[in-house]
């Protein structure tokens, strides 16, 4: 479940990520999506992949290990999933093979120059966080 103060948490956590740049295993979609989840409910869903990998091979080999084989079977097996038209703020969205964190009609997702803003037409997939 969503804390109380999660709104406020979110923010603040995009604020602080909003121009950091893109690096596997510090600042890469899963992580900085598991952060705005840890924002949002107070748990880490990824802690599993924390110190695990620090680039893109090591990276699919995590997800092949430790996670399920791909990144969205990842996220299927950790959050339930909405349909794109009934995400709200705080959940997730997938997009290019890559995470982000729903904030209204776009998301957020991590590049090489911080945060980049995805219009939610171009979304593939969504998941609902601490909702129910």
């Amino acid at each position: 479940m969503r804390i109380s103060t999660w709104e406020e948490a979110l923010s603040n956590y995009i604020i602080t990520k909003r121009h950091e740049p893109f690096e596997y295993g510090v600042n890469d979609c899963c992580l900085f999506a598991a952060g705005a989840v840890e924002a949002i409910t107070g748990e880490d869903p990824m802690p599993e992949f924390r110190g695990k990998y620090d680039s893109l091979k090591t990276s699919l080999k995590a997800i092949q290990d430790i996670g399920a084989g791909t990144l969205e079977a990842t996220m299927d097996g950790k959050f339930p999933e909405v349909a794109i038209g009934h995400a709200q703020r705080g959940d997730l969205a997938f997009f290019n093979d890559s995470v982000g964190v729903v904030v209204g009609g776009f998301a957020y997702f991590v590049s090489d120059d911080g945060l980049e803003r995805i219009n939610r037409s171009f979304w593939g997939k969504c998941w609902s966080v601490g909702r129910g």
